[in-house]
């Protein structure tokens, strides 16, 4: 007989979630296409009914699709813009959003107030737990594909072009990489308040229809709805800097709608002159675009931090549009980063690249003639991509996660092609289910990816050779699984990429630093430091390391250089307290740590250390006051227990000295000063010799220390009954 094992492969005969998630979505998408693609005939309340039905559906699979993502940890930014970011963790800090120090505290590079209120939220409810955080990604994104759904039904008025749109969008895996990070929210939250405000401003443009006749509208129902679409429009743009384009399109809805009962396309002319009537209407979203760009590029400018712009130039953007619209048509090759090289006017890559954005523009003006609906909407993905195509300067020239907000437009502007389509042939909504039944999978498929740091890395590096963020990155997870010789052969091998960058010589100094190659480390912190760079940490860990050569001097220097970078980085302000405390400056540490605790109250170090100079002060009810926080808000903070035992016993509280220092063993087994303090109060005030005596060979056992060893030895050899200890090599 053979007993069961366990182990991490996958038992034959059963199926993985991925594949339950895939073998769902399978029946589903198949009688949803069915369903919708061959609805009741009878007569159209039963065809509403019916659409009704489906909706729901759809949605539901919207949800499904990413379901998997859930059990996926915290990757690239989201470490730190949310996991050691302090600045969410305390809703004290809430009223900060709307300070000049915001992007000093939040992490971001630009003003993203509404962001990082949903991160405030998050961690309320869900602390680190990274479930959560998807799971309020998953469902912006669900809401999302609810509101184009409205937005596309508002302007064509038609169920199957909303439908078949809605059905594109969600089942896109371009989508991927902005569900799946966290700190790609940002796009999610800006797209949702970029298409509220549209609908509320077509609902104000063309109100309500009744048998193809406008109904009036009051002056309460405009006034609403415009108030309405312009604060969404407000809330988009401090959500992201993408929704800048919404007066665009708002022009640009007006071109393509504002004769849209006439039977006659008028001239462009004639809509020129009816929509200077509309100029008023503008002013709303004119001056909210122009407090907007005042806030980002004047009131909240990011000054301690350059963004690191790869070369770029006319024909190096035309190539990146042209891998955009390949990548929208053939999903293929998804990845997290990509290397795009400097392209010349005159090179294969730039005239083929022209070539097919002339060919597409071709196609789009041909198109006016026979779908207005479709034109529009493919105008949408061109118009939705100006802010990341160099115009506004930013990290990376290419990034799937821009084309959330694009890819909503060319999904409308196809469902608006098969509507027509599938009325015709029915063999292309057998061939249309196919399509989108592969590119569901593909997205299930791809949330695996997304899984942690070590997958996402090497998938990307192994996609991206030639792509210096991914294999630095990808040494950052092998620093993490203490992997050290790869991560080094990693950042080295970065360094010498195109667009490598100055942050990677920080990783491989921390690598150094870890390896006790001090000398190298100290080294590739200082070739980190540059001055468009954000230079705290390096700074702060030359600190570090003065401070444990004895260096006392430089070490300040380096804590007050770090400072000038971010004031606002508690770990600095308490590093810089613990040099002054070893200097013997009790005042300047006291200064240090109370101002780390203004920045983080939540920071058990900080409050630890206060307490701890505070008990070396005897003011110890200060002491245990502090030091209880530091235990509360760390339960195994080793020191904190250890020194809140020591200021028990001085203010004679014996047996909760004795809990605490207990406690101090239980998280560190090997803390031979527990081990002595425990004997000193067995034998002095408990009179238990039995106990002490234990305790302080435990003590003499685990010490390193000459000093130390001598004194244990002296307590025990003190101690009536016992045998005299022989000074042994320990």
């Amino acid at each position: 007989m053979f007993s069961s094992k366990t182990g991490s492969g996958q038992l034959k005969g059963t199926f993985s979630k991925n594949q339950i998630d895939t073998f769902f979505l399978c029946v589903l998408c198949v009688f949803v296409v069915k369903s919708f693609l061959y609805p009741p005939q009878k007569d159209s309340a039963m065809k509403q009914m019916h659409v009704k039905k489906i909706l729901p559906l759809i949605i539901f699979i919207s949800a499904l699709l990413y379901i998997n993502s859930l059990s996926n940890t915290f990757v690239y930014d989201d470490v730190s813009i949310i996991t050691e970011n302090y600045f969410v963790k305390f809703l004290g800090n809430l009223p900060k959003l709307f300070q000049k120090d915001y992007l000093l505290l939040s992490g971001e590079l630009s003003y993203r107030p509404v962001v990082t209120l949903t991160y405030f939220i998050d961690y309320a409810i869900w602390r680190l737990n990274p479930f959560g955080y998807h799971l309020t990604n998953i469902i912006l994104h669900t809401v999302n594909v609810f509101l184009l759904y409205c937005l596309i039904k508002s302007i064509c008025k038609k169920d199957t072009i909303a439908l078949l749109a809605t059905l594109l969008f969600l089942s896109h895996p371009i989508l991927t990489e902005t569900v799946n990070a966290v700190c790609y929210r940002e796009d999610i939250l800006a797209s949702l308040f970029f298409l509220l405000s549209l609908i509320f401003y077509i609902k104000i443009r063309i109100p309500f229809f009744q048998k193809e006749n406008v109904l009036p509208q009051s002056k309460t129902h405009f006034v609403l709805f415009y108030a309405a679409s312009c604060v969404s429009y407000c809330l988009a743009l401090f959500s992201k800097e993408m929704a800048v384009t919404l007066p665009l399109f708002l022009v640009l809805f007006d071109l393509f709608y504002t004769s849209h009962h006439q039977s006659k396309t008028p001239a462009i002319s004639f809509k020129l002159f009816r929509m200077a009537r509309w100029l008023p209407f503008y002013t709303g979203f004119l001056i909210i675009t122009g407090l907007y760009l005042f806030i980002r590029f004047e009131a909240f400018k990011n000054t301690f931090k350059t963004i690191i712009v790869a070369p770029r130039n006319v024909a190096t953007m035309i190539r990146v549009v042209a891998s955009y619209v390949k990548l929208l048509f053939i999903p293929i090759n998804l990845n997290a980063d990509y290397y795009v090289p400097h392209s010349r006017y005159l090179s294969l890559s730039f005239i083929l690249s022209a070539l097919f954005i002339a060919a597409a523009g071709i196609i789009v003006t041909r198109l006016y003639k026979r779908s207005r609906h479709a034109t529009f909407f493919a105008l949408w993905f061109f118009v939705a991509l100006l802010p990341v195509l160099g115009i506004i300067p930013i990290g990376n020239i290419m990034a799937e996660r821009y084309l959330y907000l694009p890819v909503a437009g060319l999904c409308g502007s196809a469902g608006c092609i098969l509507a027509n389509y599938l009325s015709l042939r029915k063999g292309v909504a057998s061939l249309l289910g196919v399509i989108l039944l592969s590119l569901q999978i593909s997205i299930i498929s791809r949330n695996g990816v997304w899984l942690d740091d070590a997958t996402l890395w090497s998938n990307t590096y192994e996609r991206e050779p030639n792509s210096a963020r991914a294999c630095s990155n990808l040494g950052n997870s092998y620093f993490k699984n203490k992997r050290y010789e790869e991560a080094i052969s990693l950042y080295k091998k970065a360094l010498t990429f195109p667009y490598s960058y100055p942050f990677i010589h920080y990783n491989l100094g921390a690598t150094y630093e870890e390896m006790g190659l001090t000398d190298k480390a100290i080294e590739e912190y200082k070739a980190s430091i540059t001055s468009h760079n954000d230079n705290t940490l390096a700074f702060t860990n030359l600190g570090v390391l003065y401070e444990k050569h004895g260096h006392y001097d430089m070490a300040v220097e380096a804590y007050r250089q770090a400072l000038a970078n971010n004031p606002y980085f508690p770990l600095a302000h308490n590093n810089l307290g613990n040099t002054y405390e070893r200097m013997g400056n009790s005042g300047k540490a006291l200064a240090e740590y109370k101002e780390a605790l203004k920045i983080d109250n939540n920071y058990a170090d900080a409050h630890n250390n206060l307490g701890a100079v505070s008990l070396k002060n005897g003011i110890m009810d200060n002491a245990i006051d502090e030091l209880q926080k530091a235990t509360k808000l760390k339960p195994d903070h080793v020191d904190a227990h250890y020194n809140l035992g020591i200021a028990y016993a001085e203010k004679g509280l014996y047996q909760e000295a004795i809990d605490e220092l207990l406690l101090a063993i239980r998280y560190n087994v090997n803390d031979y000063a527990a081990y002595r303090d425990l004997g000193i109060l067995y034998l002095k005030h408990y009179k238990d010799t039995q106990k002490a005596l234990s305790y302080l060979k435990e003590s003499l056992r685990l010490t390193t220390d000459p000093l130390e060893t001598k004194k244990i030895r002296k307590m025990i050899d003190a101690i009536p009954g016992t045998t005299k200890l022989l000074p042994s090599n320990h």
